[in-house]
């Protein structure tokens, strides 16, 4: 009898840590497969047969450093956004994927040493498979706001990416210039100076191919011209995100506050400078932790990138995106909330440890 009621406890022990082990596995493992894989790639009615080009956006990292948040809370954060990240990857397989900047919470403030180490976390975290290019745009977090930047910040963040002030990135004749937000204050600063110099060589190589005109080899693109997309950091200049109106957009009372030129948006003179030597059909952008999508009105689409971390929205997000010459469409992806899961944690324990009581 004794013997009886052992074999009985230890059958429900038993019982009780597999669903304890199959509860881990769904609320990490299995419950970002189930929502991510719920979003596909979008696609234009008016796409040309060409096979477009497939590319993934994400903004905003934060990765924690030592001087803001609790390990807990920066060891949470990063499991999350890997889990998210390399299933969205398997679900997706994108082409391309562009981080658009502040990939660090701490960049500016770090020591060569923490800084290499954010970095080595940040490749782990967001690593691709070869069939994947992954390139990535600066932020303020990364190495300040323009008044604070200083060459070493700089230097030491381009080396550990491979990226530069301004950058072309081409493929089957889909063009993507990268800019660094906090460089385009035109004030002839150290930064400001590199910046311009290589957007004005963009900007000749473009309307070369554009206009056909003659110009050496070195002053074409290699390809077909089409209308570049641009990405950056900030938003083009707006007064505001009153606009705003997607799903993740920020609340009412943020929509509302100004925004500040330089901080918040690029300046005003800065955009229309940088519109009119691009001239792009197309801007993604990040910094302000919210989505949105506006038409600007030089007819110019701009879309906002939420942050890809739980800890700045509840509804972290990336987008989706199809590029061919001359169309485009675009796929916002929802990841797990973060309530949902501890709530599923919540009510799976209660009802285990009740069951065991009984």
């Amino acid at each position: 009898m004794i013997k009886r009621i052992k074999n009985v406890k230890l059958k429900r022990i038993s019982k009780f840590v597999l669903c304890i082990i199959g509860l881990i596995f769904f609320c990490e493992y299995a419950i970002y497969y189930i929502v991510l894989i719920q979003c596909d790639w979008p696609s234009d009615s008016n796409m040309t047969p060409e096979q477009p080009i497939k590319v993934m956006f994400v903004a905003d990292t934060h990765l924690l450093g030592t001087r803001k948040g609790h390990w807990l809370d920066k060891m949470r954060r990063e499991w999350e956004m890997r889990q998210s990240f390399q299933t969205a990857l398997n679900i997706h397989a994108p082409e391309l994927v562009f981080v658009l900047g502040d990939l660090f919470d701490e960049g500016l403030w770090s020591s060569d040493l923490d800084f290499n180490s954010y970095v080595k976390t940040f490749k782990y975290l967001f690593s691709v498979p070869h069939t994947t290019k992954l390139y990535t745009v600066v932020g303020n977090h990364d190495i300040g706001f323009h008044y604070s930047i200083v060459p070493q910040l700089e230097k030491r963040f381009n080396k550990a990416f491979n990226t530069s002030p301004v950058e072309l990135i081409s493929k089957r004749n889909v063009h993507f210039v990268l800019i660094n937000s906090m460089a385009m204050e035109m004030d002839g600063c150290f930064l400001c100076y590199s910046a311009e110099l290589k957007l004005k060589k963009i900007a000749n190589l473009l309307k070369c191919s554009e206009k056909s005109i003659a110009c050496s080899k070195e002053s074409m693109l290699n390809g077909t011209y089409s209308k570049p997309i641009l990405l950056q950091h900030f938003p083009l200049y707006r007064k505001n995100d009153i606009d705003c109106n997607v799903v993740d957009s920020a609340p009412m009372k943020e929509k509302k506050k100004p925004f500040r030129e330089g901080w918040d948006c690029l300046r005003k003179d800065a955009t229309d400078k940088l519109l009119k030597m691009i001239k792009p059909r197309l801007v993604f952008g990040g910094h302000t932790h919210h989505g949105c999508h506006i038409k600007h009105t030089n007819g110019i689409d701009e879309f906002s990138v939420s942050s890809f971390s739980w800890r700045n929205k509840y509804n972290p997000n990336y987008l989706l995106a199809t590029f061919t010459t001359d169309s485009y469409a675009v796929q916002i992806c929802h990841m797990p909330f973060e309530y949902t899961i501890v709530m599923i944690y919540l009510t799976s324990i209660i009802f285990l440890f009740f069951k065991m009581l009984k």
